[in-house]
């Protein structure tokens, strides 16, 4: 919620992956037989009225995780990218 709503109000530059696009409210209850019911109780919108279920968002800068590196080496491709960006970003205002 708070991605979409920094993107629609350009408040920030997201980067990374697509989100799945699953947010919805649900109250579980039992039903038997160790089987649960979920029944949606709300349902999100961003403030200019687009609805996030089912609504996957794109970011302004796509960059792929991956967990293998992730583990293995401890690098973050992610965080190293948004590093470098906000950087040079910095570098070039003060030119």
């Amino acid at each position: 919620m708070i991605v979409a709503f920094a993107q629609e109000n350009t408040l920030a530059t997201i980067m990374g992956e697509r989100t799945a696009g699953r947010l919805l409210s649900s109250t579980s209850v039992k039903v038997g037989k160790g089987f649960r019911l979920a029944l949606p109780t709300g349902a999100y919108y961003t403030w200019k009225g687009s609805v996030l279920e089912g609504t996957s968002i794109e970011p302004d800068r796509m960059v792929e995780f991956d967990w293998r590196e992730r583990r293995s080496q401890g690098k973050d491709r992610q965080l190293d990218y948004a590093m470098d960006y906000y950087q040079n970003k910095a570098t070039a205002r003060a030119s």
